[in-house]
């Protein structure tokens, strides 16, 4: 490749100086009549041209390839319905194509995602690393789902781009969505849940034909409906809340026959479950030191509706001339209490009470009948227990009792320690600095006839019981000196949270249960943890996101304490269950995007295939892959794909290699050039006769 260049000698300013100046040297001579008028313009042409020093330059290029950028998703719902196989022999049909066209540099890209697409995105990325002005064409192997799709008008394109489908004619899908899901919920109230299900076709567009379809409601594991509801109309539950906690509800919709997939067949709603307020009852048998650490701890709970009452002493202990009324600073409202209140209390605290005759057997009737129906008592024992009027005495009452006493107070000094079950119990386990408790006074020995020993006093006493009687919940403090360690005896101790974690575990707050199972995602790995009192509490049959069953075994990493990690796990939601304990947990999104829609569409990058004037074409026919032809056409024509064709424009890039310059002419040339054209000019001007030189001035 030729072309000439200009290396002027002077400064621009000088050269249209000259120039300039030339010409209005040469026009008044053409003014005046000059024959050589001619020759001088040329003359001046030839000087200006010298020192405007013009070059012959010489390059030596190299024709470059046309880019076409081919971008194969590689995303998780690729893997339906044998798309990913048809997108990779797609893309290595179409490379060899667009080789054999010749001059075709290919550049293959994949768009990833697991919990969803971005094409978008990765049309950007790759067109990022092409040479812009090789750019021929891209081509989007996908099915078409983006979350992306929004920022398609933005998109900064200056060659087609051409959409091939990977899905399949006549698919169609069934999937749930959730409309109103709640995150919190109130105990025993329950929860309304909105939902829709959908039948799908061709391009999202829901199927004609009115269906209805059978939905199940599970609760922990535990299905507590089941009805067929319409498909396309929004539907109701009412879910219902037994417990504090988290608490995980599904919606699972029967499958579709033929449909692409039932993992957007469920919807997980993990929700808090809270108590409206906690009410406690606490009943003391009479003034003591200890009485205010359970008061302090009660009311420091803005949660905690604490009715507190100490019975001074019995009524039958007064003058014969004595009102009731004045017996009491508040009138004891045993029947109030005991009757027709009882069931609206959470937890029931006895402490150091002695029978005194304000609670009668036809009360403690109720009070076990309440533990039986799923309450909470907490019994706080000092030396009353083991007297006459001792509740373990009142037959009433003591059969929910997990010990009965065996003799009067043990005054010896002791430190409290954790027993076995105590170190694998979540109540006590973990309870901070165990080797420097401080000391505790007095324990009464117990003959223990059920339920768990937590803790334990002098010679291996017990100090702690926990017990579950049918639905409810009963503890045992076996001393009334846990005050010592709010005052900071002997060092003190963690009083505090050792009396929350009783009452919260008597309440039955979940995260102090002793049998536990939770998953949880961390990074890509799924983690298993399980909390048993048990010394080998057996393998977890873990539900996978394909539907697939595994047995995971757990390894003990603490006392009580059980954990599994499947590495790498597949993104998705997995269920766990061993024996009566459930469990839900998610590596990545649990209802990810990616399967929230499934049926291969062309809506989202149809637009941008206008916009670039490509084409949009569907791949899939039966068994096989049918690709469109594939043509280099101009830049500017007209169109660059059409019926069975898409078109890569022909750049004609090039290289440039190497470049040599060299003058023009040398400058004798130019010089001689000169002196020739003036010489001629006076050559004209000297044959024109004297005379008529004379006569045309006159």
């Amino acid at each position: 490749m030729r072309d000439i260049a200009f290396d002027p000698l002077v400064p621009l300013w000088a050269l249209a100086a000259a120039g300039i100046l030339s010409l209005a040297i040469v026009g008044l001579n053409i003014a005046r009549g000059s024959k050589g008028a001619v020759f001088r313009l040329l003359a001046a042409a030839t000087l200006v041209a010298l020192l405007a020093n013009p070059i012959l330059r010489t390059a030596e290029t190299t024709p470059l390839d046309d880019v076409a950028v081919v971008i194969e998703d590689k995303s998780a719902s690729q893997s339906l319905d044998g798309r990913g196989a048809a997108t990779q022999s797609a893309a290595a049909d179409l490379e060899a194509r667009l080789k054999a066209l010749g001059r075709v540099e290919v550049i293959r890209r994949e768009a990833l995602g697991q919990d969803e697409t971005r094409l978008i995105e990765a049309v950007e990325g790759a067109v990022a690393d092409a040479p812009r002005g090789r750019l021929g064409g891209v081509f989007v192997i996908s099915d078409g789902q983006t979350v992306d799709a929004v920022r398609g008008p933005n998109l900064n394109l200056d060659a087609p781009l051409h959409f091939l489908s990977s899905g399949r004619a006549g698919e169609v899908d069934r999937k749930i969505t959730l409309l109103n899901a709640p995150r919190y919920g109130i105990v025993r109230k329950a929860v309304k849940i909105s939902f829709r299900i959908d039948d799908l076709g061709s391009d999202e567009k829901p199927l004609p034909e009115a269906a209805r379809a059978a939905v199940a409601l599970r609760v922990d594991g535990r299905e507590v409906l089941r009805e067929s509801v319409p498909t396309g109309s929004e539907v109701s539950f009412d879910a219902p809340l037994e417990r504090p906690g988290a608490l995980v509800i599904e919606l699972e919709v029967e499958e579709r026959p033929g449909e692409l997939t039932a993992r957007n067949n469920t919807a997980v709603l993990p929700i808090t479950v809270i108590r409206d307020r906690l009410r406690v009852l606490l009943i003391s048998g009479e003034p003591h030191a200890g009485e205010r650490v359970w008061r302090n701890l009660l009311k420091s709970d803005p949660a905690v509706d604490l009715v507190h009452f100490t019975i001074l002493r019995p009524i039958e202990k007064g003058s014969p001339f004595e009102k009731t009324d004045d017996l009491s600073l508040i009138p004891f409202p045993q029947d109030e209490l005991f009757i027709e209140k009882l069931s609206e209390f959470d937890l029931v605290i006895f402490d150091r009470y002695g029978y005194r005759e304000v609670i009668n057997s036809f009360h403690f009737d109720n009070v076990a009948r309440y533990v039986e129906n799923g309450g909470a008592v907490l019994v706080a024992t000092g030396p009353e227990y083991a007297g006459p009027d001792s509740l373990a005495m009142q037959r009433n009452i003591s059969f929910i009792l997990p010990a009965m006493p065996s003799g009067p107070a043990d005054e010896r000094p002791f430190r409290p320690r954790l027993s076995e079950d105590g170190g694998r119990h979540p109540v006590t386990a973990d309870l901070p600095d165990q080797e420097i408790w401080g000391r505790w006074l007095r324990v009464m020995p117990v003959s223990p006839r059920s339920g768990r020993i937590l803790m334990e006093g002098a010679d291996g006493a017990p100090l702690l019981i926990l017990d579950r009687v049918g639905e409810g919940r009963v503890g045992l403090l076996l001393s009334d000196h846990v005050w010592l360690w709010a005052r900071g005896f002997d060092g003190g101790g963690p009083h505090t949270e050792l009396l929350r974690r009783i009452a919260h575990w008597l309440m039955k707050e979940p995260e102090l249960e002793e049998e536990q199972l939770t998953l949880r995602g961390v990074g890509a790995d799924l983690l298993i943890r399980r909390r048993s009192m048990s010394e080998a509490p057996g393998p977890v049959d873990l539900t996978m996101p394909d539907a697939t069953v595994r047995k995971i075994a757990l390894a003990e990493t603490a006392p009580g304490l059980f954990e599994a990690i499947v590495e790498d796990a597949p993104r998705g939601l997995y269920r766990a269950r061993t024996g009566e304990l459930f469990a839900v947990g998610a590596v990545g999104l649990a209802a990810a995007p990616e399967f929230e829609r499934i049926v291969s569409t062309t809506a989202h990058m149809a637009p941008v295939a206008d916009r670039t004037g490509g084409g949009v074409f569907s791949i899939r026919r039966g068994a096989g892959v049918v690709l469109p032809a594939v043509r280099r056409v101009d830049a500017g024509a007209n169109a660059y794909a059409g019926s069975g064709w898409a078109g890569i424009i022909g750049r004609n890039a090039f290289r440039t290699d190497k470049v040599a310059e060299a003058p023009l002419a040398a400058p004798h040339y130019w010089l001689a050039a000169i002196a020739l054209f003036l010489g001629l000019g006076w050559w004209v001007e000297g044959r024109t006769p004297r005379a008529r030189r004379v006569s045309s001035k006159v």
